[in-house]
């Protein structure tokens, strides 16, 4: 099973940013661009998980969840990753409570090293993936709707769920199954 851990954007936030990618999308037809209800914030890719393995990661999550209050995060501009000339993903910055997010993604990394073999660390640079290039070669037109939109996003959302997901790899791309969610403590 592939897994990964992630934080639930509330559908108005995903309305919201709908609304604000629509002039863009023609810009870029060859992308593949994430329908609202696969928008999420990766927390922590697990990768190749044994089904035996996914119990123990439930409870480790649940006690990291407990631990952790709800965060109020900001849409604040767009970003590409891969090639500038020709990028593969096209996604949101995020800003507000970063530094509380990190801690989380900390903490759920430090729960789940016994149990899976996890990639290396590297920094962690919150943010909703919103299209993707359907060739491995990337996409230039990505960075064009990057420009088009580096200063126009605007949305506020509190962080309340994080979710545990299997990933399955299609034709037509990802589909992701919730396998548990877990709600994070109100903001006093």
């Amino acid at each position: 099973m592939r897994l990964f851990l992630a934080g639930l954007v509330p559908d108005s936030i995903k309305q919201t940013l709908q609304a604000q990618l629509e002039p863009v999308r023609a810009a870029s037809p060859q992308a593949r661009w994430l329908p609202p209800e696969s928008l999420h914030l990766t927390l922590l890719f697990l990768g190749s998980v044994a089904e035996e393995t996914v119990p123990p990661l439930r409870e480790a999550f649940g006690g990291v969840c407990e631990h952790h209050r709800s965060l109020g995060l900001a849409l604040a501009g767009m970003e590409t990753f891969g090639p500038a000339r020709s990028p593969r993903v096209l996604a949101t910055t995020l800003t507000g409570d970063v530094a509380a997010l990190q801690a989380l993604v900390g903490d759920a990394r430090r729960a789940a090293t016994p149990l899976v073999q996890l990639e290396p660390e590297r920094p962690f640079r919150p943010h909703l993936t919103v299209a993707r290039a359907r060739s491995a070669q990337g996409d230039r037109l990505l960075g064009r709707c990057r420009s088009a939109l580096a200063q126009g996003l605007r949305g506020t959302f509190d962080l309340r769920e994080v979710a545990l997901f299997e990933s399955k790899t299609m034709a037509s791309g990802a589909v992701h199954t919730e396998l548990q969610r877990w709600t994070l403590a109100a903001r006093a």
